[in-house]
């Protein structure tokens, strides 16, 4: 995009004023100008383009002192909506979202074992089919959270991290199939938007480690998402210990929720984390320290701000985590010491909501782009 062209101006400026009634509610014309810094008779234009398109709409006249009562508008939160989807190791999930992010329907299938990829890929199509059709509403666009190598053209799986799926074009044929434009992202890089756009998470500089069922970690700089890729749950903590990527000593093997659920003959972690049988407190009491030791290196590492700790295995009692963050602190180098070790507020949620909001930064705010633009 050429930004000094006249349309491009007026595109971003659009954006400008939909971001801002989605993010902070109504406004009259002549305050969303004095915000943004917009000319009146620009401000106006986008105004009445916005509401030819139906995603804003006039709420009704502002109390004022005195003087005329200005028209306030505000976003129309159902004018359209985005579909996300979560494929999970053990579930998929599909989320149907209106523009601020609320959840209006949520479904849950089990993903299996060794999911197939045209059988499974199949159940999902369907079940994004059955999403489209209970609603009147037009679905933006749908955004399939996963963690796996992704094609720059978003449409294909070119290599699952755990399946052996290859050249899978998952987003493509959703999106040939329902009608609706659809994409992929990595788990990792929806989890970091779910926390920007859902916990509002400000901190320019922070590390996302997903400690659920497999680890993995990503690092945020300068709100530009780096290393969604890295292999965080094979950072070596221990001498021993087989993981299943053939290493020895991964922190996947004493702290992911796999290796804890197979110590536990299929127990899952959420039941563990009730137990008061002292095998199961020492090996939850492990996995803290052995997460503990992992950030230790990788805040020395990365030099970040922030650590947030997401997934289902960050949802341990408090004790646990009161325990990582003791080792954290003891362990770590003095100058990040003071360095805060977060749980995230989304809890379990995080990619569900994460590819609601990747949807609806893609096909509706634009928000990455206009951040990039800021920092140009």
């Amino acid at each position: 995009m050429q930004f000094s062209t006249p349309s491009s101006a007026r595109t971003i400026n659009r954006l400008r004023v939909l971001n801002l009634l989605a993010r902070e509610g109504e406004f009259s014309r002549a305050d969303i100008a004095r915000r943004l810094t917009l000319n009146k008779p620009s401000t106006s234009e986008i105004v009445e383009q916005l509401l030819q398109e139906g995603l804003v709409e006039e709420k009704g006249k502002a109390k004022t002192a005195n003087g005329r009562r200005p028209t306030t508008l505000a976003l129309q939160q159902g004018s359209r909506l985005v579909l996300g989807v979560e494929l999970g190791s053990k579930n998929t999930c599909f989320t149907l979202s209106d523009l601020l992010g609320n959840v209006l329907r949520f479904e849950r299938i089990p993903t299996p074992i060794k999911p197939d990829a045209q059988e499974h890929g199949l159940t999902i199509i369907k079940t994004c089919l059955k999403m489209r059709r209970i609603t009147k509403t037009p679905i933006a666009g749908i955004t399939v959270a996963t963690s796996a190598q992704i094609s720059n053209d978003s449409l294909s799986i070119l290599r699952h991290d755990h399946w052996p799926w290859e050249n899978v074009p998952l987003a493509k044929a959703i999106s040939e199939y329902t009608q609706t434009p659809a994409i992929l992202v990595h788990s990792m890089r929806a989890m970091v938007e779910a926390e920007q756009w859902f916990a509002g998470e400000d901190e320019k500089s922070f590390l996302y480690v997903n400690w659920g069922e497999h680890i993995s970690g990503a690092l945020v700089q300068d709100n530009t998402i780096v290393g969604e890729k890295s292999r965080f749950g094979h950072l070596p903590v221990l001498q021993t210990g087989l993981c299943r990527c053939g290493g020895i000593g991964c922190l996947e093997t004493v702290a992911a929720g796999w290796a804890l659920s197979e110590r536990f003959a299929g127990t899952s972690v959420k039941d563990l984390a009730q137990s008061q049988d002292p095998k199961v407190v020492q090996a939850l009491q492990e996995a803290a320290e052995a997460m503990g030791i992992a950030l230790t290196s990788a805040s020395a590492i990365t030099g970040c701000n922030k650590i947030i700790l997401g997934g289902g295995v960050s949802n341990l009692p408090d004790h646990y985590i009161s325990l990582l963050q003791q080792y954290y602190q003891q362990h770590t180098h003095h100058s990040l010491a003071n360095i805060p070790v977060v749980r995230s507020q989304l809890k379990d949620r995080s990619t569900v909501l994460g590819s609601v909001a990747v949807a609806l930064d893609r096909w509706v705010f634009q928000r990455r782009m206009l951040q990039t633009m800021q920092g140009l």
